[in-house]
Parts: C-alpha cells; sequence; structure tokens
C-alpha cells in the first residue's frame, strides 16, 4: 500500500485529543521483530456485582470472588509494569496511530515502544509499537505523528472503544 493511501486509511479512524499517562521510547527493527502489543487490564473493577444475596449458591459466590480476584491481580499488574507512574501527556490518539509533542526530533522511519494507560471506560494499560511517519518542527518542539505497527484488531478495538467515549463526553458537555 503507498503511503498516501495509508495515510488516508489511517485518516479514516476517529481521532481525539485526550491527557492520558504515556510514554515512549526508541527501539531497533531488530527488537521490534520480537515483540508484539501487549494489554494489561481489561476488566471493569467498579462492574463487579457485589450482590450479597442469601440466594445465590456457592460456586455463584466462589466465581464473584474469582472476578474481584482477578480485577485486583489486574490492578497490580498496571501497577508492576509502571503504568501508574507514566506522566500525563497530551496526545492526539486514533485506532490508527497517535501524535505527540517531543522536545527532542525523532527520525521519520524510527520505531517506537509506546505505554498508554487508557482509563475509560474499563481502565486498560497497552504496550504498543509504531513507525514515525511524520515530523514537523513546532517553535522548539517537534509534532511526531505515529502509525501503529504489529497491533492486533482487538487491540485496536480498545483504543477506538476509549476514543469514541471521549468523543460522547465531548458531546454530552456540548449538548449541556
Amino acid at each position: 500500500m503507498k503511503e498516501k493511501e495509508y495515510y488516508e486509511k489511517v485518516r479514516e479512524h476517529v481521532r481525539q485529543d485526550v491527557k492520558i499517562p504515556f510514554s515512549f521510547k526508541l527501539i531497533s527493527k531488530q527488537e521490534l521483530e520480537n515483540l508484539s502489543t501487549k494489554v494489561f487490564g481489561c476488566r471493569n473493577f467498579f462492574e463487579i456485582k457485589l450482590l450479597e444475596n442469601s440466594n445465590f449458591d456457592i460456586s455463584e459466590r466462589l466465581n464473584r470472588i474469582e472476578e474481584k480476584i482477578d480485577a485486583l491481580l489486574d490492578m497490580f499488574l498496571l501497577q508492576q509494569q509502571g503504568f501508574f507512574n507514566l506522566a500525563e501527556t497530551n496526545i492526539n490518539l486514533s485506532g490508527g496511530g497517535l501524535s505527540f509533542i517531543s522536545n527532542n526530533p525523532i527520525n521519520k522511519g524510527d520505531f517506537l515502544e509506546i505505554k498508554i494507560l487508557l482509563p475509560e471506560p474499563t481502565l486498560v494499560g497497552l504496550i504498543v509499537y509504531g513507525e514515525v511517519v511524520r515530523v514537523e518542527q513546532k517553535n522548539e518542539n517537534f509534532e511526531i505523528g505515529v502509525k501503529f505497527i504489529k497491533i492486533e484488531e482487538k487491540e485496536r478495538d480498545l483504543i477506538i472503544r476509549f476514543v469514541i467515549h471521549k468523543e460522547r463526553e465531548k458531546l454530552r458537555k456540548k449538548l449541556q
């Protein structure tokens, strides 16, 4: 696919300016070959039912306990992977990629490992990979455009769900 065709396809995704926990690091093409997107979280801790009705049988109670333990393990993994230590950063995010402002120039064609924490509608930490497709100088800083690579549709769907959630919030505020 030609670069222009890819750019137009990526632009099909809904985009949203958001301030979320974010970090990136440069990686080599060789490192990239052995890496794949990782997802941490995916459970909505607050949606786990806390019903304590005496009509539930033992297996239902055990299932609820298991759901709570799984949610706590997800929170522990997010903490262990450093997602709660990421600096909140303004980025422009879509299912096809993202852009952000950097103090340092990054070369077009460089590969990045990107960590993002999507806080809504479900807390999800993602480690995704991208290729720098655009670098524009903005005063002393640089706007970096990145397309996601090596990303599965289920991970892309998590990002799209977050972006649409933020878009809905924005529309609700306008209607109030």
